[in-house]
């Protein structure tokens, strides 16, 4: 009986410590989808300014080219 008893308790503290690393896993899995959802709005925001940074040099560009054919124009 006393065997039984301790087997009682033993699978108790393994049911309990399950319980723990069940919550922590949940915890972790949570914390894992805020930094996985960061990371996508900064890769977001990269591609966006990629994007911009290279319609701003075809703007400039254009800008220049119209400059030069208003030298040439020019008298």
């Amino acid at each position: 009986k006393k065997m039984y008893t301790e087997a009682l308790q033993d699978n108790e503290k393994l049911k309990s410590r399950l319980q723990d690393s069940k919550q922590e896993l949940v915890r972790i899995r949570s914390q894992l989808e805020k930094v996985t959802q960061r990371q996508d709005r900064i890769s977001e925001r990269s591609t966006v300014l990629e994007t911009e940074k290279r319609e701003k040099q075809a703007l400039e560009k254009r800008v220049s080219d119209m400059e030069e054919e208003i030298k040439q124009d020019a008298p």
